[in-house]
C-alpha cells in the first residue's frame, strides 16, 4: 500500500486473521474478500477495516453460495 501512498494501517490485525482463516491464503479468494471489506468499509465512512465488516462480508459470500 505504500507504494500507492498509503502510510496507515488499512486492515486490523483481527480483520487479516480473520481473513487468513476464511481463505487459507488463496489469493483469488483473499482479493475478492478484500475488496469487499474496502467496498463496505468505504461505504461507513470509515478508514480502517475492523473485523466485524469481514465478518460480515464473509457471511454475505457464504449466503450467496
Amino acid at each position: 500500500m505504500t507504494r500507492v501512498g498509503v502510510d496507515r494501517e488499512v486492515f486490523s490485525s483481527d480483520a487479516v486473521v480473520l481473513l487468513h482463516e476464511a481463505t487459507a491464503g488463496a489469493m483469488r479468494e483473499l482479493d475478492r474478500l478484500c475488496a469487499a471489506a474496502l467496498r463496505e468499509t468505504a461505504r461507513r465512512k470509515r478508514k480502517l477495516v475492523e473485523r466485524d465488516v469481514v465478518s460480515r462480508v464473509i457471511e454475505a459470500d457464504n449466503r450467496e453460495r
